[in-house]
């Protein structure tokens, strides 16, 4: 581990990981994200031409699941690649009081399939909090020896809402993910836009918000990419409200302007 000439030391797996996160964000550190993860865990999720309408339309990145990363290799081999590892669990059945998910794909996997980082489920206030605690912790001291940037999705009680998504339980949940080992965070957006500036001064690390449920206005879509990256947000990973759109390319451009301007 050669030192640099101001006595800061390199390291091989730190450059590695400062190249990955480049594929996601842009020069202005800020990034469009499209989530295409859902399938795994949901009833439904984006279509096969949905996924290549995404992957045309030149998104910063794509959060996926192992099948799309490998179906999709020739679409997204421009796109930076964020793989869903976690699950282990599905809406198909009654849900579950407890939390039973699992880290399905382990670093080393990630990294053949061609993934730049890789996303899990943390639940800070669940009653079970501890179990994707470890999870998160475990999964960032694995990724840190290859290089691989770790993206903490954080939400505050699960999505059963054990505690309020206040403005102060998102900003604890984000920093926790960090202390842990994170380096981006993915959470709600507590409020109205400008609110997320508490979040993104709690959380030394990249701080995307996540798009939440369909909602029937892209204008509606486009104001909150907008509102939290005017808040000091690195950008938005928003799913359904992108794949479900009618043209998903042309609001995907619409939020890279909201985005990067």
């Amino acid at each position: 581990m050669p030192a640099a000439a101001d006595g800061r030391f390199e390291s091989a797996v730190g450059a590695g990981k400062q190249r990955r996160a480049r594929r996601l964000f842009g020069a202005d550190g800020r990034t469009v994200l499209v989530a295409l993860d859902h399938a795994a865990y949901m009833a439904a999720g984006p279509s096969s031409t949905a996924v290549s309408a995404c992957a045309g339309a030149g998104p910063d990145g794509v959060l996926v699941t192992w099948h799309t990363a490998r179906a999709h290799a020739a679409e997204l081999v421009d796109t930076g690649l964020v793989l869903r590892v976690d699950g282990g669990v599905s809406d198909l059945g009654k849900p579950g009081a407890e939390d039973v998910s699992d880290v399905m794909y382990r670093a080393e996997q990630a990294l053949a399939i061609g993934a730049d980082a890789v996303v899990l489920l943390v639940f800070p206030g669940a009653p079970d909090e501890h179990r994707s605690l470890q999870r998160l912790a475990r999964l960032c001291a694995e990724c840190e020896q290859l290089g691989l940037p770790v993206m903490a999705e954080m939400i505050p009680g699960g999505w059963a809402r054990a505690v309020e998504w206040s403005v102060e339980n998102v900003s604890a949940a984000a920093r926790i993910g960090v202390e842990l080992g994170a380096d981006i965070v993915k959470t709600v957006c507590p409020g109205s836009p400008d609110e997320f500036a508490a979040v993104v001064e709690a959380c030394p690390v990249p701080v995307v918000a996540l798009g939440g449920p369909k909602v029937d206005s892209e204008d509606d879509v486009v104001a909150l990419a907008r509102g939290v990256v005017e808040a000091g947000a690195a950008g938005v990973a928003f799913g359904r409200n992108v794949w479900g759109s009618p043209d998903p390319a042309k609001l995907i451009a619409r939020l890279h302007e909201a985005v990067h301007g």
